[in-house]
């Protein structure tokens, strides 16, 4: 049980790995092609979703909850 929750991880972790190289990836696409998909301001409106004057103490708690999960090494 314990090597498959170890691999589970680590295909998890890798996944995210990706998707963050994925999203620079996108940022400069935009910056060098304008007009595209839009991933700056969709970046934007999710920070906006955590830290916003809506969002509150519970968007702020969220905010602190993912960057540890991203941060989060081994």
């Amino acid at each position: 049980m314990d090597n498959v929750a170890k691999r589970l991880k680590e295909a998890i972790g890798g996944l995210t790995e990706v998707l963050i190289l994925a999203i620079g990836l996108l940022v400069v696409v935009q910056i060098v092609y304008p007009g595209g998909i839009d991933i700056i301001n969709n970046i934007t409106e999710v920070v906006k979703a955590f830290i916003g004057a809506e969002a509150g103490l519970a968007g702020l708690v969220a905010l602190i909850i993912v960057m540890a999960v991203l941060g989060k090494k081994g």
